[in-house]
């Protein structure tokens, strides 16, 4: 992967995107790798500390070996830490360096920021409320049931310099919008809304599940403790 240009926010403004698109899923390993593997070309940064030049992106196999650990926690009726996957849960999604920069913050030390939209990634948690009976996703606490990662895309766009909007469309200008295309499209076709059962109310979200997670996702810890079942029976 080629580490990016060196600038500052001076000179290339910040980005300010909305009317964000997101998937909320939790993949097996064997999945994911599939899935990275389904949107080559991929390039992966962590983007939510400084890092330097040799650290500021992981390849398909190291971001496939860190999520694998966090499944075979769940497999085994663990929790998994927040902290110890924060960085991989965070990082970004894209089809070249080129719509990003490195903002020097330290000795060889970078943060790294995007110029145009990017794929972004985070740690995802949902809650089931006891007051309003509803699943609400992002939400953190002693009772939140960790799942995966959240996915997130933008569809307008303001030019920083020039500051008019724009729809992110498919196109040299935007060229995540098309790995967008590509990542929603293997989604729709390899996973699940999962049906969630809880004190004999069965409730259809939006958060996915991977098919190949049927077989041991009535293992996942939090979904015990809470007596929620995943169900696809009647």
């Amino acid at each position: 992967m080629n580490f990016p240009r060196i600038s500052t926010p001076d000179v290339e403004g910040l980005l300010r995107v909305s009317k964000w698109l997101k998937f909320q899923i939790l993949l097996d390993e064997d999945e994911m790798q599939d899935w990275l593997e389904a949107l080559m070309p991929l390039e992966i940064f962590l983007v939510s500390r400084p890092v330097n030049k040799e650290s500021a992106s992981l390849s398909i196999d190291l971001f496939c070996k860190k999520y694998s650990h966090y499944i075979q926690t769940l497999k085994e009726g663990n929790v998994p830490s927040v902290n110890e996957f924060r960085d991989i849960f965070s990082a970004i999604f894209t089809t070249t360096s080129q719509v990003l920069y490195a903002h020097l913050v330290g000795e060889d030390r970078f943060l790294i920021k995007s110029i145009k939209p990017v794929i972004q990634l985070q740690p995802h948690h949902f809650f089931l409320s006891d007051i309003d009976g509803k699943y609400h996703s992002m939400v953190l606490s002693d009772e939140s049931i960790s799942w995966g990662l959240q996915i997130s895309y933008p569809q307008i766009f303001q030019d920083p310099k020039e500051s008019h909007f724009c729809k992110v469309i498919s196109s040299e200008e935007f060229p995540n919008t098309s790995l967008f295309v590509k990542l929603t499209h293997w989604l729709r076709r390899y996973t699940l809304p999962a049906p969630f059962l809880y004190q004999g109310v069965k409730t259809n979200v939006p958060i996915r599940i991977g098919k190949k997670c049927l077989s041991w996702i009535a293992r996942h810890p939090q979904l015990i403790k809470r007596k929620i079942e995943v169900s696809y029976g009647n």
